[in-house]
Parts: C-alpha cells; structure tokens; sequence
C-alpha cells in the first residue's frame, strides 16, 4: 500500500510538472487568440474597455494579465474541476468538448489497438517458429513495411482506394446525417461502417511493431532453460506453444499499456484525414486557432492517462511475472 501511494504520488507530481510545462510553451507559439478576439470585438464598434471586459469573461482571464498569473487562474480553476472555456466555440466548456469527443476515440482506436496487438502477436510467433523458412522473411518485411510507412499515408492511401477509386466507405463524419446517435441498429451499423477506414489504418500502422517485438522476445524464449525442459519432459505441442506464447509476450505488456493510455489522446493525422469527429480531431483544430484551453485539456487528459498506464502496468507486472522482485 506504501508503494502505491508513493507511486501515486510521484505520478501526480509528473502531472503537475508536465502540464505546467505545456502551459507555458503553448504560449510561447506563435500567435495570440486573445489579442485576435480582442481586434475583433474593436472592429464590432466595442471600445477598448468593452472589449477587454468581453475577452475577460469569455476567457476567465484579462488578456493583459502576466502568464503566471493566467496559470495561477487555470490552476485554481483546475483543482475545482474547471478546464475553462473554449476559445473558437465562444462559451463552451472544454471538458464538454473533450467528453463529445472523447468515445468516438476511444471505440475506435481501441479495437485498433487490439486488433493489431492480437495479429502482431500471432504474426510475432509464427515468424520466430517458422524463422528459417520463406513465411517467416515474408511476415518480417511485410510488418517492417508497414510499421515504417507512416500513419497519414496509410489513411490518404486508403482513403483513395476505398473512396476515391472504389466508393466502398465514407470519406469523413462517424455516422450518417441521416442518423440519429442512440442504441439502435440504424446508428449503430452507420457508425461501423463509417470507422472501417480509420479502423483499418490503426491496425495497418501498428501491426508491424508488435510483430517485429514479439518475433525478438520469442526467439529468446525458446532458447531458455524452462523450454528445454518441456521439451525434454515431452509436454505436447499445445503445451509448449502457451508456454512460449506467454512468456513472450510478458515484455510486450508495459507497452501495450502505455499504448492504452496513449490511445486517449487519439490520432491527429488519422481523424484528421478522415474528418473523424475525436480527440485528435479536437486537438488539430485548437493548435490551428489557438485555441490555449482546448489545448491544455487534451494535453492533460494525454499526459494523465500515459502516467496512470504506467502505474498500472508497474503494479500488475510483478503480479504476471512472480520472477520480477516488487
């Protein structure tokens, strides 16, 4: 209990530090949103204290206050549950924007996730088994073509076959206009269709690096001394096989965590090629306006969820593998 309230706490201080890091080099880019808004509402006929006062409660902070004072306010607003309000949609709460967004991420790239882990894994295995045949050369370059090819030219590649060329998917949206979001079939089978592409790039662009991993851990593992000693035991295949399977796999598992909590901050190239309404999406379009408040939420949300990845997969490691000491 000691260690994971150490953990714990070390975890929250990283959080502090990141993000308070984050929230100074966001305004470090170039570009000012509240100098713009604040243009905008002189050129309304606003005079310059109107529209200061009309910038300070949309922002919750006077355009003209020092940056550490605007973090001391984001803090304090922080620690009550408050990520502000969004810059370009005038008055709406961050974590409204990031909860609207945030499932639409999270279904997809988690069967992607899962999709690839599971057939880089399979994959993994077959190429180290089978290493000294043609299928094993096959599997490793096909996996390091697609682990090296990057994610947008996946999507731009499937977006043209598949839309372009073929007219088999949608281009962009999660769901037909027609359609009514809701647990119902109709809904249901709009949104299926339209994550296939982004689905797909998922499973294409993440394939090759579990494959490629899992082949390494798999050929160590063979050679080890428990192995031989199932050999020699005359355990049957299927047994040798799960034996292999699972300790192979263990080195991969802190990785898939991480990957996990990485998945919450979605994919900016891929929703954004596929006009896929999630986090990436989201944190695509508040970089372009600047969008500071969007910024920094789905910067914490990425950074929070990583950390707490970590954690979990430190604290249930040694319970996989009783060889590693807590």
């Amino acid at each position: 209990m000691n260690k994971l309230v150490k953990r714990l706490g070390s975890s929250f201080l990283i959080i502090v530090i990141v993000t308070t890091m984050t929230f100074f080099l966001i305004r470090l880019m170039p570009g000012n949103p509240y100098q713009v808004m604040y243009h905008q509402f002189l050129m309304q006929g606003m005079n310059a204290q109107q529209a200061q006062d009309q910038v300070r409660s949309i922002l919750n902070v006077s355009p003209n206050q020092p940056v550490w004072q605007q973090f001391i306010q984001w803090f304090t607003d922080l620690l009550h549950g408050s990520l502000g309000t969004s810059i370009q949609e005038t008055g709406v709460p961050v974590t409204e924007l990031i909860f609207n967004a945030l499932p639409w991420t999270l279904v997809t790239v988690s069967i992607g996730l899962l999709l690839s882990f599971v057939i880089g894994i399979v994959l993994g295995v077959i190429s180290a088994t089978k290493r000294n045949s043609w299928l094993s050369g096959m599997i490793d370059n096909i996996g390091s073509i697609a682990h090296a090819v990057p994610a947008y030219v996946t999507a731009v590649a499937l977006l043209y076959l598949f839309n372009v060329v073929w007219h088999i998917f949608p281009s962009s949206g999660a769901y037909g206009i027609m359609d009514t979001p809701g647990l119902n079939w109709s809904f249901i089978s709009s949104f299926l269709y339209h994550m296939a592409l982004p689905v797909s790039t998922y499973v294409l662009t993440g394939f090759g690096s579990w494959e490629l991993a899992m082949k390494s851990t798999t050929i160590t593992v063979i050679n080890d001394d428990f192995m031989m000693a199932a050999r020699l035991r005359g355990l049957t295949r299927q047994t040798q096989m799960r034996y292999l399977g699972w300790n192979s796999i263990l080195p991969l598992f802190t990785g898939f965590m991480l990957s996990l909590g990485g998945m919450f901050g979605g994919s900016i190239f891929i929703e954004g090629t596929y006009s896929f309404p999630g986090i990436g999406a989201l944190f695509a379009t508040s970089i372009g306006s600047r969008d500071y408040p969007v910024m920094e939420g789905c910067f914490l949300l990425t950074t929070t969820t990583i950390i707490l990845a970590n954690v979990i997969a430190d604290m249930f490691y040694t319970k996989l593998d009783p060889r590693i000491v807590d």
